[in-house]
């Protein structure tokens, strides 16, 4: 599906990343995708603070990672992050790729919700505060 926005980070695992191959444990990876998520919802003008200002939280629901090549100690990494759905959830997909090769290390997604922080109820739509936000992306 086409992304309806997309942004890119850089970052560089270190030390405390690492399993004890010397490779990028499996299980740091959604911290990798966490930093490009970060980016795209403060891009479009709702990151954490925002959401809570709101009123709704945002969790993840369900998540998928695709390995292709470990991820290494200092070496750089670009990872984009794209919303590819928003109507009634959020789908935002990831890419990560080696900056040196260009090599595909890993791809995944995200599923979110929004949820109504005083009831906790689950919205079976995206509430306005964020479809507002997402309209100068949307041409």
């Amino acid at each position: 599906m086409k992304p309806i926005i997309s942004e890119t980070i850089r970052t560089c695992p270190q030390f405390y990343d690492l399993d004890p191959m010397n490779i990028v444990w499996h299980g740091n990876y959604p911290k990798f995708f966490e930093l490009a998520r970060v980016a795209l919802m403060v891009r479009i003008g709702y990151g954490y603070d925002a959401m809570r200002e709101s009123g709704f939280a945002w969790p993840v629901i369900d998540m998928h990672i695709r390995y292709y090549r470990p991820l290494r100690l200092g070496r750089w990494i670009g990872i984009t992050a794209s919303l590819t759905e928003w109507e009634n959830r959020l789908k935002i997909e990831y890419l990560a790729l080696d900056e040196l090769t260009g090599a595909k290390a890993t791809k995944g997604h995200t599923v979110q919700v929004a949820v109504d922080i005083k009831t906790e109820a689950m919205l079976w739509e995206t509430p306005a505060v964020l479809r507002d936000k997402l309209v100068p992306f949307l041409v």
